[in-house]
């Protein structure tokens, strides 16, 4: 199967696109078409937040794939071509932000935004590639030009971005003569208290995910969720909100890809499915639209070649409908199989090849893209072009995110506080967020939760970390709910089964993938021709062997 790559973020204003490749003869990484005496922050800030927000977004689906909810790369058959774009694009739309910090040296807000922007974006990138230019990028344009910089430790890369950080929630805490313009800030409409929360928040993001890479790597982390003052209320979460314009085009990358077309979305996986379905997920109908109640007949030749690969279609499956009985107290009637054929996604790792099954797969529902409700009420019918409205979000750094990072530093890092109260208000608050962007964008469709759905859901999951016998086994149990809640957050799951090897339930792929888990993404084929300082990177530095400097688990395949 092709690798999928994320769909560009069309945004409604300026545009700063994640490429899948891009022409090496309008590209030069190191310089920045923005010079400070030209450009003021307060327009560049725009731009600024396009590029940390694209770069942050720029491998999610493969990350999700990775971590088997979602068929993007999923088979690991990557190269040294599969992420040129993703590189170039990165270095290329966050000159944007290097020059905002180079010429705000009067203006500490806009100076501190940037500074948090860049914190999150390239700790991203040293989270997907390891080893990368920094202290010597985006100089193209200096009184001395850099155009072949050097690759900086990953690990120093961390400590200097923990740094900025601090400086960033310093220079937002200053009073200034030049505040945030509302205008130019569309992530926090120029509250710099807002922003200083985001940049105390990227922090125990960096600390968290280098914690077993650095001597006080869980004392730090400690002290930073002990300080406080990060996000822990969803308005004051960094979540980007799609609109339902068309022209130009504002929709969500999901919605576009899936709606605008015959369905051109990665196939779901089944196990993020199926056990949705079994342990009654309130998330459920938000997160899929079934195109079809039609049930396939292997006995007919056109159905045989569209049922997935090995015997793994639901409606099909002996063992999932065994289950249903177990579950449900009887064999599927007639309507349920039906309802259980609009599931129609892939298991792990299947890259066999992709018929013309675009109106029956599985299509991304209201959460996170802006699409339809999926529910029993709904009559599924294939998609076609003008159906849904695409006002989607990306969740970028959330409040729930934040109670996750808590409840890890409790189970696993010696922190203090009530991580199975934690992890109880962290479902809720997930079941509430899903409903109510859903209720929104299908308002006409979608029927929100009962109290009784959520409390029996979130009863079933705190009884299973009660019967958990250790703190690893709890977070285990935690993980996993962060690997259903990370529809739409693909490197917040990939980033927590590398860091802690957890949640361990994840289904191996059906089909043995030509390579290792990916530990890392492959350096890129484009940098080494420009760049001689990333020779050795592409030649000694195995993406599936080498982890990032973090990484002390280094997942591995058993088969």
């Amino acid at each position: 199967m092709k690798l999928k790559y994320i769909s560009k973020i069309a945004l409604t204003t300026a545009l700063i696109s994640v490429l899948s490749s891009c022409d090496l003869t309008d590209l030069d990484i190191n310089q920045s078409p923005n010079s400070p005496t030209v450009a003021s922050a307060k327009l560049l800030l725009p731009t600024a937040e396009y590029a940390a927000i694209n770069a942050v977004t720029a491998v999610n689906d493969n990350a999700m794939g990775f971590a088997g909810l979602l068929s993007s790369a999923d088979n690991f058959d990557l190269n040294n071509q599969s992420y040129n774009g993703t590189w170039n694009a990165f270095y290329r739309n966050m000159s944007n932000v290097e020059a905002i910090i180079n010429s705000s040296a009067n203006s500490p807000h806009y100076l501190g935004v940037a500074q948090a922007l860049k914190a999150f974006a390239t700790g991203n990138f040293v989270d997907t590639f390891g080893d990368c230019p920094y202290s010597e990028a985006w100089k193209g344009n200096a009184e001395t030009a850099i155009t072949t910089p050097k690759f900086d430790k990953d690990s120093d890369i961390y400590e200097a971005l923990i740094k900025l950080c601090d400086e960033a929630v310093v220079n937002l805490s200053k009073v200034t003569a030049d505040p945030l313009a509302a205008s130019a800030d569309f992530m926090y409409g120029g509250s710099a208290a807002k922003w200083i929360k985001f940049a105390k928040s990227v922090k125990i993001r960096l600390l968290l995910n280098s914690r077993k890479g650095r001597a006080t790597g869980n004392a730090d982390l400690n002290a930073a969720i002990a300080a406080g003052g990060y996000i822990t209320a969803p308005a004051d979460d960094f979540t980007f909100n799609f609109s339902s314009a068309s022209s130009p085009e504002g929709r969500h990358p999901w919605f576009q890809s899936a709606y605008l077309a015959d369905n051109g979305f990665a196939y779901p996986a089944h196990q993020l499915m199926e056990e949705m379905i079994f342990n009654k997920d309130p998330r459920l109908d938000f997160y899929f639209y079934r195109q079809t109640n039609t049930i396939l007949d292997p006995s007919n030749p056109t159905d045989r070649g569209t049922i997935p690969y090995g015997g793994t279609y639901l409606v099909r499956k002996p063992a999932f409908l065994a289950k249903w009985k177990t579950v449900f107290g009887s064999d599927p009637s007639a309507d349920d199989l039906k309802y259980i054929a609009g599931f129609f996604g892939r298991d792990r790792g299947d890259n066999t090849g992709v018929p013309q099954d675009g109106a029956l797969r599985t299509a991304p529902g209201c959460y996170p893209a802006g699409g339809l409700y999926g529910g029993r009420t709904v009559t599924p019918r294939a998609l076609t072009g003008g159906r849904g409205s695409g006002n989607g979000i990306w969740p970028l750094i959330t409040s729930n995110n934040m109670k996750y990072y808590q409840i890890e530093a409790i189970l696993d890092g010696g922190g203090s506080g009530d991580a199975r109260a934690i992890f109880e208000a962290a479902i809720k608050e997930h079941i509430a967020r899903v409903a109510a962007l859903g209720t929104k964008v299908d308002a006409a469709n979608s029927v929100a939760p009962s109290a009784t759905a959520i409390s029996d859901y979130v009863a079933a999951q705190l009884k299973l970390y009660d019967a958990a016998p250790t703190n690893s086994a709890k977070l285990n149990v935690v993980l996993k709910q962060v690997w259903f809640s990370s529809w739409g957050q693909g490197m917040e799951i990939w980033n927590a089964m590398r860091r802690t090897g957890f949640p361990s339930q994840v289904n191996n792929p059906i089909i043995k993938p030509p390579r290792q888990y990916a530990l890392r993404l492959p350096y890129t084929s484009q940098e080494g021709s420009l760049n001689p300082n990333a020779t050795a990177k592409l030649t000694e530095v195995i993406f599936d062997r080498d982890p990032v400097f973090w990484d002390k688990v280094k997942l591995k395949w058993e088969f």
